[in-house]
């Protein structure tokens, strides 16, 4: 039987109402308007012709409410949205967690919790940056969230890792499963596109030929050629990329070590302005006393195309006769030094 006309108006909105938002929610939400705000800030330093190494999103008002809300709040569900709403903002501001707050998130928000669903990148970096703590805690989540899209990006995550480590089973498993599971997604079509560029300078395979000119000094030009007799280890950064600023410690030592040796480091930056590198090297830590070269365009660039790069930092070994001999994870590190003895001696 048919409603009468006030009873189906008074019905109809009901239905029509939005789910309310719960507190957990309302939490994740605010981290997400937050991330909006400092990304524009971020736009703004960027068209002022600042280096995005040297930003930082202002959240000191954030974080002190967050702690608050911690030191009162009992229930679960809203202490997981807030502990991983202060890993976020900690994120944006470029602060590093704590020990004791890294171990209080693994122990009160499970690898499935849906507050993880912020930010994948939180548990990637935890995986890159924090190993030792977090790699079986990622790997929970990378298997068994609810949330598809959270698990793609992580399984994209752990295959460009294992691509990276040599480690062909692992590696090959995170492949396929992109390409079924995740089939048609970003995530799998830049899986494709990687493992294509790798090809490109796999081991045993002669390296690309390059022509560019020497930073700060327009009358030398750098060819593959002008390394010939000699061990060159090519490295592709960025200043305002956090991983390759990660490796600075272990080239500086590696250099120290092996400069006496018929070894040449290239760097080629990626940097947007050809101005933010100088003063980069004028820190004390990070002088970068080998030869350079601007690569103006960065992944655009045809010496990105030949060498297959997707992402930096990206290191090659390429010996005296212009063979790939190491890469990836085998000059990344501690392992940088280990490969250069191999080829070098002691």
């Amino acid at each position: 039987m048919a409603l009468p006309l006030l009873s189906l108006m008074m019905v109809v909105p009901a239905l029509q109402a939005p789910a309310p938002v719960s507190e957990a929610q309302a939490v994740l939400e605010a981290a997400k308007a937050k991330q909006k705000a400092v990304g524009e800030a971020r736009a703004a330093h960027v068209k002022a012709g600042g280096n995005t190494k040297d930003f930082k999103g202002d959240c000191a008002k954030e974080l002190v409410a967050l702690e608050a809300r911690l030191g009162a709040e009992k229930r679960p569900e809203v202490r997981q949205a807030l502990l991983v709403s202060r890993l976020f903002h900690l994120q944006l501001a470029k602060l590093e967690p704590t020990e004791a707050f890294q171990a209080q998130l693994r122990r009160e928000v499970p690898p499935v919790a849906p507050a993880w669903s912020l930010s994948p990148g939180l548990l990637s970096d935890r995986a890159e940056f924090a190993p030792e703590g977090w790699t079986t805690y990622v790997a929970a989540a990378r298997t068994g969230h609810p949330d598809a899209d959270l698990r793609r990006k992580l399984v994209f995550e752990h295959f460009w890792e294992r691509l990276d480590a040599k480690d062909e089973a692992a590696w090959k498993a995170t492949f396929d499963q992109l390409q079924g599971e995740f089939k048609g997604s970003r995530e799998a079509k830049s899986a494709l596109a990687i493992l294509e560029g790798e090809r490109k300078t796999g081991l045993g395979q002669p390296a690309p030929a390059f022509t560019l000119q020497a930073l700060g000094d327009p009358k030398t030009t750098y060819t593959l050629a002008s390394f010939k007799g000699r061990y060159l280890l090519l490295d592709f950064w960025a200043t305002w990329c956090p991983s390759c600023r990660a490796e600075m410690p272990a080239l500086h030592a590696a250099w120290a070590k092996f400069k006496g040796k018929p070894l040449d480091v290239l760097s080629l930056s990626f940097d947007r302005d050809i101005k933010h590198i100088a003063p980069y090297r004028e820190l004390a830590a990070t002088p970068m006393p080998w030869k350079h070269a601007f690569v103006e365009g960065g992944f655009q660039h045809p010496v990105s195309e030949a060498y297959g790069v997707k992402g930096i930092p990206k290191a090659l070994l390429i010996g005296p006769d212009g063979t790939i001999l190491a890469s990836g994870a085998q000059v990344r590190g501690a392992n940088l030094e280990k490969t250069l003895a191999k080829f070098l001696g002691n």
